[in-house]
């Protein structure tokens, strides 16, 4: 039976203006699992997903101490266009509406794929349930003392390539034996970090890349005004080791990028920026949005030519390449182009082996 839509019958005129007036959140039992669909009217108070529940509530509360009736579906139109989550269907099956019935899985699958809360939860959605929901892979990377912090904060786009200002490219240049400590998020306008090299065209470079995050490398050539070309490089699996890519140095303008998200792995977002935004702080009582990867990743070029010593890559051994030698002094680890001997530092039997090798390569 479709009870009345009125207060007065009930409570009395003083009292009307009271429940109107009065926005407390509704409980657990009347919001969340349990309840029926907050998209079709039913007989009895409250709904399935607490953050539509609560936001409708909080407009209309007869929603949540009486019945919730066509009005209230009107009202969770309005207002919960993105709230998603939970929903009816298991997490870990195929069902052709979005979102899943565990409200913390759903947020965390749908924040790396949007499509599955406003689509369908296909197979890759639940592939996704299955390989984060309730499980970690944050394997925070510790850089090494010689490493060259990036410096672009999540909340400023410094060095994106094009697309940042119309026919500009915004890059950070990448030395022979350079290892930089680069952090990337999701947070809109998605972050990719941009390189070049001031090497010859057709020299032969090596870059070598640990990541927290699903990432890969790719090759950027032409004009920012267009055609663009993308040559795309290895992927690179978060926890996953060092992947290495040899390339040759391209001719013409081009640059190399570091970017979320592998096939099969979209990352449009679930990297929300750890910082704060002094234009946007989050309220006291909010929590940071879930995320299963850190943000970020050591990225080296090797640009040695096979001749030792020649660290910068020019053919010959000389100066230059006792600079570097002295910059990279002291202990390293995985890719380290001054260390001649491969003991895991740059010391006095590597300088010594530059000498031997000092000349034309």
């Amino acid at each position: 039976m479709k009870l009345p839509r009125t207060r007065a019958s009930m409570f009395g005129a003083g009292l009307v203006l009271l429940s109107l007036l009065w926005t407390a959140p509704a409980n657990a039992d009347t919001c969340g699992p349990g309840n029926p669909p907050c998209d079709e009217p039913h007989e009895g108070p409250g709904c399935l997903q607490p953050q539509c529940c609560d936001l409708v509530c909080k407009n209309d509360i007869f929603c949540c101490e009486t019945q919730w009736d066509q009005t209230c579906v009107d009202l969770a139109t309005e207002l919960c266009g993105d709230v998603r989550c939970p929903e009816e269907g298991d997490c870990l099956e195929v069902h052709d509406t979005g979102g899943c019935i565990d409200e913390d899985c759903c947020e965390l699958v749908r924040m790396h794929d949007p499509f599955c809360g406003f689509g369908t939860w296909d197979e890759f959605c639940v592939e996704g349930a299955v390989e984060w929901c309730g499980a970690t892979l944050e394997c925070p990377i510790e850089p090494p003392a010689n490493a060259i912090d990036e410096l672009e904060p999540c909340l400023e786009r410094v060095n994106d390539g094009c697309g940042r200002e119309p026919g500009e490219r915004f890059v950070v240049t990448l030395g022979c034996g350079d290892i930089i400590y680069g952090k990337t998020t999701t947070t809109t306008p998605r972050d990719v970090d941009a390189f070049v090299v001031d090497l010859p065209p057709g020299t032969s470079v090596e870059v070598a890349v640990r990541s927290e995050f699903p990432g890969r490398l790719t090759l950027v050539l032409g004009e920012c005004e267009g055609p663009i070309q993308t040559r795309f490089g290895p992927a690179v699996e978060p926890c996953g080791g060092e992947v290495t890519w040899t390339f040759e140095v391209p001719t013409g303008l081009w640059y190399l990028a570091m970017e979320t998200g592998i096939d099969g792995r979209v990352l449009r977002n679930g990297l929300p920026c750890d910082e704060i935004d002094p234009k946007d702080p989050p309220d006291k009582d909010e929590e940071p949005l879930p995320r299963i990867f850190g943000l970020h990743y050591l990225l080296s070029m090797d640009c040695a030519s096979g001749c030792p010593g020649d660290l910068d890559g020019d053919g010959v051994v000389a100066g230059s390449d006792l600079g570097l030698l002295f910059v990279l002094w002291g202990p390293c680890s995985g890719n380290c182009p001054g260390d001649l001997d491969g003991d895991g530092q740059v010391g006095g039997s590597d300088l010594g082996l530059l000498f031997v090798a000092w000349g034309d390569c």
